[in-house]
């Protein structure tokens, strides 16, 4: 009778237990649909009528706990954006900042104020380099700094929108990058594109930023970083639909690449090697006059070479 009595209590236990991991799963099922409807302003208001459903519904859950808290950030987050339109150009940035800070990771108040720190530093970067101002180049990295910062906390998921994003975020870096490029400041420009490649998600974005990569690396200046260089030239033109722009540029850092290391070397096969990617280069784009003139210069070498094997 005993044994009877234990057994019905530990299943009535167990069941219980499936019940709870039931409702649950529910409850975290119910919950993505809601994360669903943070991606624009317009579908706000029923973002926080489905958290606050879930909440109501799943009250006893984890997830019905964090639905919530997350209920009463997007109220807030609402009452803050009711006054948008009362808000001037200029003024965006700092008023999309201070309703972030009310919920830090609400996806379309991240697109809208990542759009405002690319967009500045698309227009800061190009007076930067015209101009030579170092404050301006303060102000691009200033933006950059931001924008690192904020998509670093947010959980990127595997949907078109948020792909589209971490690209946004590479491309960005790129062009930081450029800007930095304009003022020899190399291993600056590496540490922000190799950073941008950690968010990128597109074959193309990836390969585009590899070749910025592989010219910084190349800018290093060590034989490690001539391979190193090189691979990551190589891994780029992997992608089949590189631009020409891009793949001829390529092409012309694998020959610097390989003419500083027979430089070092004095190894013909390097000689060789820098010599077939600027004629790839120059075929390509023939408007590379640096790349055309090292390639006239590695085959004078190679003649001397000849002549005094």
């Amino acid at each position: 009778m005993r044994y009877t009595f234990l057994l019905i209590f530990g299943l009535l236990i167990l069941a219980g237990c499936a019940s709870d991991t039931s409702r649950e799963n529910e409850a975290q099922r119910m919950f993505l649909t809601g994360r669903d409807l943070e991606e624009s302003f317009d579908s706000l208001p029923r973002a926080i009528a489905r958290y606050a459903e879930i909440a109501e519904k799943y009250a006893d859950t984890e997830t019905g706990k964090r639905a919530g808290e997350r209920y009463q950030k997007l109220l807030k987050a609402q009452q803050f954006l009711s006054k948008r339109e009362t808000v001037s150009q200029d003024s965006l940035m700092e008023f999309y900042e201070e309703v972030r800070r009310v919920v830090p990771d609400y996806f379309a108040l991240l697109k809208r104020l990542g759009t405002v720190y690319f967009n500045r530093s698309n227009v800061a970067a190009r007076f930067a380099i015209r101009s030579k101002s170092q404050p301006l180049v303060e102000s691009v990295m200033e933006m950059w700094h931001r924008q690192d910062q904020m998509w670093s906390r947010y959980d990127f998921r595997p949907l078109p929108e948020d792909r589209q994003w971490q690209d946004n975020l590479c491309k960005h870096s790129v062009m930081v990058g450029r800007m930095l490029q304009g003022f020899k400041q190399y291993e600056k420009a590496l540490q922000v594109v190799e950073r941008g490649l950690e968010y990128a998600s597109g074959q193309e974005q990836i390969a585009r930023a590899k070749v910025y990569a592989a010219f910084y690396t190349f800018r290093q200046g060590k034989t490690e970083d001539f391979r190193k260089s090189i691979s990551l030239a190589n891994e780029a033109m992997a992608y089949e639909f590189l631009p020409d722009e891009d793949r001829a540029r390529a092409y012309h850092i694998v020959g610097l690449n390989y003419t500083y290391l027979h430089q070092d070397s004095g190894v013909l096969s390097d000689l060789e090697e820098g010599i077939k990617a600027l004629n790839e280069a120059v075929n390509i784009d023939p408007k590379l006059e640096e790349a055309r003139k090292l390639l006239r210069q590695l085959r004078r070498l190679r003649e001397t070479a000849s002549v005094d094997e």
